[in-house]
């Protein structure tokens, strides 16, 4: 195979199959952000994309999609290892998905192995009966948009601490669109000693709406009982308005939510996060004279 820089009009000829995965220009940000398309006498037969997150910054995310009628005969695991060669840091790879997914036996059968969970997601709005409401839930939209902000960057960076942590300026990325994506008036907020100590914060830029929800700190007392009024209030506010069901995001590592998401009889697939090991060459050594 020979590679090139992935270009803006490769992308605009794209065949479906490589639409598959997300197409940026080489190098549309910076040296972390790497696109490559692979070429057999001059026929598209792969393209690969890696790039590093502007949140978290400490593995690259890497997709590769090779042609139907050219898989299994190793041309993905090739354009692997020519994105390995491209890395302008000495980081591994990341990839995700549902666990049945081809991405992610690719990425297992490259060495990958599971860093977080994400359970069955789908819920039916109704199931919120069976939670408590809380007398310090309120909604989101009485509470100030920084502090708002505070409150999702605080909760954000200690969920990803142990397995994904952020960068230095991770709360200007992860906050940017957030006044536009957020549902203020069914996102709840439980206020503790006029600060916020938990959130359910429902994203309608989906259909069906998303939903987040844990605490601020680790070790908020009463963490769970906190998110879970705040999930009710939400859950309350979007059954009043006739949704029927929703999406929960959020990880089995997240102590106070998962006990709540249970209770609440999610069906859907698994999804993994994984990490892929980054190609290394071996260093060739000389034969003894």
């Amino acid at each position: 195979m020979e590679f090139a820089p992935l270009t803006q009009i490769d992308i605009d000829a794209a065949a479906e199959w490589m639409r598959g995965i997300p197409l940026r220009p080489d190098r549309w940000r910076d040296d972390d952000t790497r696109s490559v398309i692979a070429t057999e006498s001059g026929a598209i037969v792969g393209v690969g994309i890696m790039w590093t997150s502007r949140v978290h910054g400490d593995r690259y995310w890497c997709e590769v999609a090779v042609a139907p009628d050219r898989r299994r005969a190793g041309r993905g695991r090739t354009m692997f290892d020519h994105l390995s060669r491209l890395r302008a840091r000495d980081l591994e790879f990341m990839t995700r998905g549902y666990v049945d997914d081809e991405r992610i036996a690719f990425a297992r059968a490259l060495g990958a192995h599971t860093i977080q969970i994400v359970p069955p997601s789908h819920v039916q709005v109704a199931a919120g009966a069976a939670l408590r409401t809380h007398p310090e839930v309120r909604p989101a939209s009485s509470a100030d948009l920084r502090d708002l902000y505070a409150a999702n960057a605080a909760t954000y960076a200690w969920t990803h601490a142990d397995w994904s942590p952020v960068g230095a300026e991770f709360a200007d990325a992860l906050n940017e669109d957030l006044a536009a994506e957020l549902d203020a008036e069914a996102s709840s907020i439980a206020v503790v000693s006029g600060q916020i100590a938990a959130t359910c914060l429902v994203y309608h830029d989906t259909e069906p709406p998303i939903l987040t929800a844990e605490t601020t700190r680790r070790d908020t007392p009463d963490g769970e009982r906190l998110v879970e009024g705040c999930i009710r209030r939400s859950l309350d506010v979007l059954t009043e308005r006739g949704i029927e069901a929703v999406e929960f995001d959020g990880h089995v590592s997240d102590p106070h939510l998962l006990p709540v998401w249970t209770r609440l009889e999610p069906s859907g697939r698994w999804f993994h996060l994984v990490e892929v090991p980054a190609f290394r060459p071996r260093p060739t050594t000389r034969a003894p004279r």
